[in-house]
């Protein structure tokens, strides 16, 4: 999959031109925008050109209302990586700045047609685009009966009794309920990112951890879980706890993963970490024995866990 950053970029390979398009956040790739994705490379296949996805970095709402920005389901990376395995031929990665968002519908709409010359637009049943998210299907029809394009919108994507939204999702995640963001995302919910250096009183206590920053990922209540762990080549069972640490006055909110069974040096590396189950809420001890103890009561009930999941 080609990933490209720039309009003139985008404009200037022939290869892109005379496809089907889609447009859209894709916030964690979920079961709905599986829909779209697969239609839009069904229309692609229909007029013989490649499947085109549009998307922005950051949210739309954290340039316009930062106050109000929802935290993302997951890392631009891995949006990118699903869109691939959706099928897409090329993602046009834009940086999304005010001046990007005060442009009116029709410059939006044109400017996309005219970097693209796609012979077909697929869009969401919710999509609007432009200034105030004032221009709609509608919009794109007329255009489209101009310069010679088609376009189709996708129907709401329902799931257990109501339409599969990415809010939906961030809702479940922050219930911890992982079965129903499981069901509505298509996969395991799960934290990745770079593993970082802590302060390494995990392994003081012999319960060494992996660290991972959540900074403006939604994610579940502080507490511990039972989780799966995986890089690209290995995986492990695993207790996780997510928290500021109140023991010992933390004030960055991070997931750490103690991995069973294994101590293997990760740092720098991408871990990928998916939730199992609740196992507590999180608390402050007295000092390092008795949190060591409950560290050892709590891999035991991860273990728990997931042998019998």
């Amino acid at each position: 999959m080609r990933i490209i950053h720039t309009w003139e970029d985008a404009k200037a390979l022939d290869e892109l031109k005379g496809g089907a398009i889609t447009v859209g956040n894709f916030d964690g790739v979920h079961m709905g925008h599986e829909q779209v994705l697969a239609e839009t490379r069904g229309h692609a296949l229909n007029v013989g050109g490649p499947t085109i996805v549009v998307t922005f970095e950051p949210h739309p709402r954290a340039v316009l209302f930062p106050g109000e920005a929802p935290r993302r389901l997951c890392h631009v990376h891995e949006r990118l990586h699903y869109l691939q395995q959706a099928g897409a031929d090329a993602v046009l990665l834009l940086d999304f700045t005010r001046e990007m968002a005060a442009w009116s519908a029709d410059k939006f709409s044109q400017m996309l047609f005219d970097t693209f010359a796609f012979r077909h637009i697929h869009v969401g049943y919710d999509f609007a685009f432009g200034h105030d998210r004032q221009g709609h299907v509608e919009d794109l029809r007329k255009l489209g009966d101009k310069a010679g394009f088609t376009v189709s919108e996708a129907a709401a994507f329902a799931m257990l009794g109501s339409v599969v939204s990415s809010s939906r999702i961030r809702s479940a995640v922050e219930a911890a309920d992982f079965k129903l963001a499981a069901q509505l995302l298509g996969r395991d919910y799960a934290i990745a990112g770079e593993v970082l250096h802590g302060e390494k009183r995990g392994r003081q206590m012999n319960f060494p951890t992996a660290n991972i920053d959540v900074a403006d990922l939604a994610h579940p209540p502080v507490g511990i879980y039972a989780v799966r762990a995986n890089t690209d080549n290995q995986r492990w069972l695993g207790a996780a706890y997510l928290g500021y640490r109140p023991t010992f006055n933390g004030r960055t909110l991070l997931l750490e993963t103690h991995l069973l069974d294994d101590s293997p040096d990760l740092y720098g590396q991408c871990l990928n970490v998916s939730f199992v189950q609740r196992i507590r809420e999180d608390r402050t001890f007295t000092g390092h024995a008795d949190l060591a103890e409950q560290i050892a009561r709590d891999c035991t009930a991860a273990r728990e866990i997931l042998l019998d999941s």
